[in-house]
């Protein structure tokens, strides 16, 4: 309850560590996700003040903001893919220096992008070739052949 509070007023910081419950939902709870509280409450008189406490969490549970963003992950490839894209994207900007330094930045950025994909590349064929002739890796995983 004091973490929903403290994340609902925007408080500097939130001790998550107030319950096991908040501990365990800290990654939920800290900002990249979207969040569904379901609150059951009941009408009886018996459990009055449960289901008033209950609302009262979850109207700090909607005071709650949280930035929802999709998380990339990138192979090498598509890394590369979107390098020479932001490349073409920085020629066709114009002459500027502040534009050539960019795209000198991102020109080594893919060409070192390119020579650990080949290498990956010729190892992970080294590997198979390895494993089909019954051969032994050995212990760092890339073969000296």
């Amino acid at each position: 309850s004091r973490v929903i509070e403290g994340l609902g007023k925007g408080a500097a910081h939130v001790n998550f560590r107030d319950s096991k419950l908040t501990r365990i939902l800290q990654p939920s709870l800290s900002g990249n996700a979207r969040m569904a509280v379901i609150c059951c409450t009941t009408p009886s008189e018996l459990y009055l003040e449960e289901t008033r406490s209950t609302l009262k969490f979850a109207e700090g549970c909607k005071l709650v903001k949280t930035c929802a963003q999709v998380n990339e992950i990138m192979d090498d490839r598509s890394l590369i893919k979107k390098l020479q894209r932001e490349l073409r994207e920085a020629r066709r900007g114009g002459p500027d220096k502040e534009a050539m330094e960019q795209m000198r930045a991102l020109e080594e950025k893919a060409q070192v992008a390119e020579v650990a994909n080949r290498k990956a590349e010729e190892d992970l064929k080294r590997m198979k070739d390895l494993i089909l002739k019954g051969g032994v890796l050995p212990a760092g995983g890339a073969s000296t052949a």
